[in-house]
């Protein structure tokens, strides 16, 4: 796999468009960071299915997990907000997301897939964005955290 960046998938936004799916970024209660090893390669102009938590790339046979502490399906991001920090900016930004426990152990995370769990059309658990960690990260017996960027999950300039 070539990890190489972070993106939006391009479908979600279409499909927001659309109609044909609908998300409440700030207050569905099941927006989740599943973490991926290195064997699939994210890709953000994939079809809306093939952007689903256990599909394609994203399958849990790719997903790293401890199953206290950043189980499969991941774990929940909380604290999400949208702000207008500057002008012609929206930024969808959310707390950083730790392992739920400080005895966790996971290898070879390159990244993660963000997702809302309660999303059923046009495909269950259709994927929004997905985050490049810059290599391969893990903890041994810790607490693992996703730091999200200063920028926030996504930033969009209109």
């Amino acid at each position: 796999m070539a990890w190489t960046e972070s993106r939006a998938f391009r479908q979600y936004f279409a499909d927001l468009a659309d109609n044909t799916t609908a998300m409440d970024f700030v207050t569905d209660a099941s927006v989740k960071a599943a973490l991926y090893n290195n064997t699939g390669t994210p890709d953000r102009d994939v079809s809306a299915a093939n952007s689903a938590y256990n599909v394609g790339q994203w399958v849990t046979g790719n997903e790293v997990i401890d199953a206290s502490g950043w189980p499969a399906g991941g774990q929940a991001v909380g604290s999400r907000t949208i702000t207008t920090p500057s002008t012609g900016v929206v930024m969808y930004d959310a707390a950083d997301t730790a392992s739920a426990n400080s005895n966790t152990t996971l290898a070879s995370v390159y990244g993660c897939l963000v997702y809302d769990d309660t999303i059923a059309s046009p495909v269950a658990d259709q994927g929004f964005s997905y985050h490049y960690f810059g290599g391969t990260q893990s903890v041994t017996a810790g607490t693992f955290t996703v730091v999200w960027h200063a920028n926030g999950l996504m930033r969009i300039t209109v």
